[in-house]
C-alpha cells in the first residue's frame, strides 16, 4: 500500500486536488511543506516537478495553466517563499487563470513571536485572489475536519474565476508518513448553469445595433476558439461590423484588423473621426494598444462590455452596458434577432488595412537591419501550427505590426504586463504540449527571468529568440523618458551582457546573429529537433532601431498626404 503524509490536512489536499482536475504540481523545495510533498509526490495521479526559485515556479505553473486550461498547483514552504509567488498571482488574477497556491505555514500560535520563516501568511494575496482558505491546525474533531475540507473545496471551486490560495499550518514532526488510511473526504461539486438573457433584455440590443451603421468590436486576450470565429462570421454576413482583433485575441476573422497600431498610427485626424464607431463592443482580456485606447476614449461612443465577470472594466470611460455572457453566447444571441442590412463601415477600413499591409511589405523590403526586421524574420520562420509567446514590452508591440499566420496561437503575460516570468511562463506552457513553443523576448526580460531554466522539466520543443539591443529599448520608443539625464543608467539600463552565459549555465543550445544574413542562416537550423531548449540571441543596433520604427510609421502615413 502506498504511503502518504501523517498530516490529515495534507491528505485532504491529496484527495481533493485531483477531484477538482488539478494534476500538475510545481514544488518549491522546503521543509515546512514536507507533508504536502509527501501526500502529492507519492500519488501517481500527480505530475510533480521541482522549481527551486519561487518566483519562476509561480510563472512556470502559470504557463501550465495557459496551456491546459485546468488548475495547476504551486507548493511552497513558509515565510518569504510565499511572497515570491505574488507576481504570478497578479498575472493569473487579471488573466483569470486557475493558479492554485498551496503554502505551508507555522502554527498560528507562533506568528509574530520571533520564529524563523514566519510571517503573516493568511490572506496575503487578498487584493488579487478569488478565494483565500486559511485552514485550522491539524483537525482533532469532526467539526474541524469538515471545516478544512469545506474550505479546500470552496477554494478549488473558485479557480473557475482565477487564482486561489490555500494556507495550511503544520506543526512538527513534518516527515512522518502512514499507509493510505480509509477515511471519508468530502468532495463538493458545483453544477454549471447556462446563462441566458430573456427577450426583454435582447430587444434593446437588437434595436440599437440595427440603427447603428458603425459597429466596432475590440478583442483583447482570448484563447483560440474556432466556434467563436464561426459565430462572429455568421453574424457579420447578416449584419456587417468591424473587428479590431489584437494578436493575442487569436481571432482570425474575415472582418478583422489585427495590426491595430499599424492602422491607427498612420491615418489622418480626419480619418480617425470617420473611424469613430457608434457602438464599441469589447470582448476578451487586456488590450495592448495604447493608441486604440486613446482613440476610443470618446463620450459620443456607446460602449458595451461583454464579459462573464461582474467587474465593471471601463477602460474607455464611456461604458453603457455590461452584458454577462461569453463572447460566443453574445454573438449567437445577436444572430437570432438582428435584421439583415448592409454597411460600408467595415469594408472601408478593411480595404485601407490591405493598403497598409502592402506599404508594410514595401518598407520591410528596403529597410535597414533593426528590431523590426528581426521580428519580421522570426514570424516568417515560425513553424505552422506552433505557439508564440511574446515578452513585455517591445516584443509584443512589434509583433502586432505584422499580418499573422492564423495557424499560430499567441500568448503573453499581459494581465499585468510586467517583465516578470516571461521565460518561465513559456517554459511551463511548453511542458504541457508537443507543439513547438517560441518565446520572443528582449534582453532585459530574458536576463531578469534567468532562473527560469533551474527546472527539472525542460523540453526540447522550446525556442527562445532574444533580441539584445543592450537595454530596455522600449524606453527609446515611448515619448518622454529619453529626455531625462538619467535615462540610460536607470531606465534603459544600458549593459554589455549576453544571453550566452545563461544558456551555457543551464546546458541550453545557443546560437547568435549580428546581422540579417547571419539571422537568416541561424533560423534555418533553429527549428530542427533538439533534446534541450534552444536560445538564439540576435544583436541589434540600440540607437537605430527606434529611429527605424519611426521611419516605418512615417512611410505608412505617406498615402494620407
Amino acid at each position: 500500500m502506498s504511503k502518504t503524509s501523517a498530516k490529515a490536512n495534507a491528505r485532504y489536499l491529496g484527495k481533493l486536488l485531483k477531484q477538482h482536475h488539478c494534476h500538475q504540481i510545481v514544488i518549491s523545495p522546503g521543509s515546512r511543506n514536507a507533508p504536502i510533498i509527501t501526500a502529492l509526490a507519492n500519488d501517481p495521479d500527480y505530475n510533480c516537478i521541482s522549481v527551486p526559485d519561487e518566483r519562476t515556479a509561480g510563472f512556470t505553473a502559470l504557463g501550465k495553466c495557459m496551456a491546459s486550461k485546468k488548475p495547476v498547483a504551486v507548493v511552497c514552504s513558509s515565510g518569504s517563499a510565499l511572497a515570491n509567488y505574488y507576481p504570478a498571482v497578479t498575472e493569473a488574477y487579471y488573466q483569470k487563470l486557475p493558479l492554485v497556491i498551496l503554502s505551508a505555514d507555522r502554527p498560528l500560535e507562533w506568528i509574530d513571536q520571533g520564529i524563523g520563516q514566519t510571517i503573516r501568511q493568511d490572506n496575503i494575496f487578498e487584493n488579487h485572489i478569488q478565494y483565500s482558505a486559511n485552514l485550522l491546525g491539524e483537525p482533532k474533531d469532526e467539526l474541524t475536519k469538515n471545516y478544512n475540507q469545506r474550505q479546500i473545496n470552496q477554494a478549488l471551486l473558485a479557480t473557475k474565476d482565477g487564482p486561489v490560495h490555500i494556507n495550511i499550518p503544520f506543526s512538527e514532526p513534518l516527515y512522518e508518513s502512514v499507509s493510505n488510511p480509509e477515511e471519508r473526504i468530502r468532495f463538493i461539486e458545483k453544477v454549471d448553469v447556462k446563462r441566458q438573457l430573456d427577450a426583454k433584455n435582447w430587444a434593446p440590443l437588437y434595436n440599437k445595433w440595427n440603427k447603428s451603421p458603425k459597429i466596432l468590436v475590440l478583442a483583447g486576450q482570448l484563447d483560440f476558439k474556432p466556434e467563436l470565429i464561426k459565430s462572429i462570421e455568421s453574424l457579420h454576413n447578416k449584419s456587417p461590423f468591424l473587428i479590431f482583433s489584437e494578436t493575442l485575441s487569436n481571432l482570425h476573422c474575415t472582418n478583422s484588423i489585427s495590426s491595430i497600431d499599424r492602422l491607427i498610427n498612420t491615418i489622418s485626424e480626419d480619418q480617425k473621426k470617420l473611424l469613430k464607431p457608434d457602438i464599441l463592443i469589447t470582448i476578451g482580456g487586456e488590450i495592448v494598444s495604447k493608441m486604440v485606447k486613446k482613440l476610443l476614449r470618446n463620450p459620443e461612443i456607446e460602449h458595451w462590455l461583454v464579459s462573464e465577470s461582474p467587474e465593471i472594466k471601463d477602460s474607455f470611460l464611456n461604458l453603457n452596458k455590461l452584458i454577462p455572457l461569453s463572447p460566443q453566447e453574445f454573438f449567437e444571441g445577436m444572430l437570432l434577432g438582428l435584421s439583415e442590412k448592409k454597411a460600408e463601415y467595415p469594408k472601408t477600413w478593411l480595404n485601407l488595412d490591405k493598403i497598409k499591409s502592402r506599404k508594410h511589405q514595401e518598407f520591410m523590403a528596403q529597410s535597414s537591419y533593426s528590431d523590426l526586421q528581426v521580428v519580421g524574420e522570426l514570424l516568417h520562420h515560425l513553424p505552422k501550427n506552433s505557439v508564440l509567446h511574446t515578452a513585455n514590452s517591445a516584443s509584443v508591440r512589434y509583433t502586432q505590426l505584422f499580418d499573422q499566420d492564423p495557424s499560430i496561437e499567441h500568448f503573453a503575460n499581459r494581465g499585468t504586463s510586467g517583465i516578470d516570468g516571461c521565460s518561465s511562463t513559456s517554459l511551463g506552457f511548453a511542458s504541457m504540449t508537443d507543439k513547438i513553443v517560441t518565446l520572443l523576448s528582449g534582453d532585459i526580460a530574458f536576463m531578469y527571468d534567468s532562473n527560469a531554466f533551474w527546472n527539472n522539466e525542460l523540453k526540447g520543443n522550446l525556442r527562445l529568440l532574444v533580441i539584445n539591443n543592450n537595454g530596455g529599448n522600449i524606453f527609446r520608443i515611448i515619448k518622454g523618458p529619453k529626455k531625462d539625464g538619467n535615462f540610460e543608467k536607470f531606465q534603459e539600463t544600458n549593459h554589455l551582457q549576453s544571453a550566452e552565459s545563461i544558456a551555457l549555465r543551464y546546458s541550453l543550445s545557443y546560437q547568435k546573429a549580428h546581422d540579417l544574413i547571419e539571422l537568416k542562416k541561424e533560423l534555418k537550423t533553429f527549428y530542427e529537433p533538439s533534446e534541450r531548449p534552444k536560445v538564439l540571441e540576435v544583436f541589434t543596433p540600440r540607437i537605430e532601431s527606434p529611429e527605424i520604427l519611426q521611419d516605418y510609421f512615417r512611410f505608412l502615413s505617406l498615402d494620407n498626404e
